[in-house]
C-alpha cells in the first residue's frame, strides 16, 4: 500500500497540530514544506471530518478537533484513500479468487495491516516542535 501525497500531508498536519497550540496555515505549510494550496485542501477535509478545528484571526490557527489518542491513522487514510482490496491478479473470474491460496494470504495480510494502522493513533506519531520553536527564538 502506498498512500497518496494528500493523505501523507493530512497525517503530517495532524502530527504537528496535536501539541495543543493553534498552528497557523502558513506555519503548517512552512514546517512541512507543503504548498499552501494543499494545506488548505487538507485542513478543510480534516475540519469537515471533525479532526481539526480552525479559528481565524489573531491567535487563530488549527488545533485537533478531538484528542490525538482518539484519532487512528487508519481513519485518516480511509478519509482520503479509496478502498484497496489487495487483489493480486486481474482475473475477471472472481470466483477463482475464493479458492486461491495467494488471494487468501493477501486478504489476511491486508487485514493485518489495517488492524495495525487502526491501533496507531495520532498521539503515537506526534511531532514535538518545542525544540524547533526554541531554536527559532534563540
Amino acid at each position: 500500500m502506498k498512500i497518496n501525497a494528500v493523505t501523507h500531508g493530512a497525517l503530517r498536519i495532524l502530527m504537528i497540530c496535536g501539541d495543543g497550540e493553534a498552528v497557523a496555515l502558513p506555519e503548517i505549510a512552512s514546517r512541512l514544506g507543503m504548498p499552501e494550496a494543499r494545506v488548505i485542501r487538507s485542513c478543510g477535509a480534516l475540519a469537515r471530518a471533525g479532526l481539526l478545528v480552525g479559528r481565524r484571526g489573531r491567535g487563530g490557527g488549527y488545533r485537533l478537533g478531538r484528542p490525538a489518542a482518539d484519532i487512528s491513522v487508519l481513519s485518516v487514510i480511509d478519509l482520503f484513500e479509496p478502498e484497496d482490496d489487495m487483489r493480486v491478479c486481474g482475473r475477471a473470474d472472481t470466483n477463482a479468487c475464493q479458492t486461491c491460496p495467494l488471494a487468501g494470504a493477501c486478504v489476511e495480510a491486508y487485514r493485518a495491516m489495517r488492524d495495525e494502522l487502526a491501533a496507531i493513533s495520532v498521539a503515537d506519531i506526534l511531532i514535538d516542535h518545542s525544540h524547533t520553536r526554541m531554536l527559532k527564538t534563540a
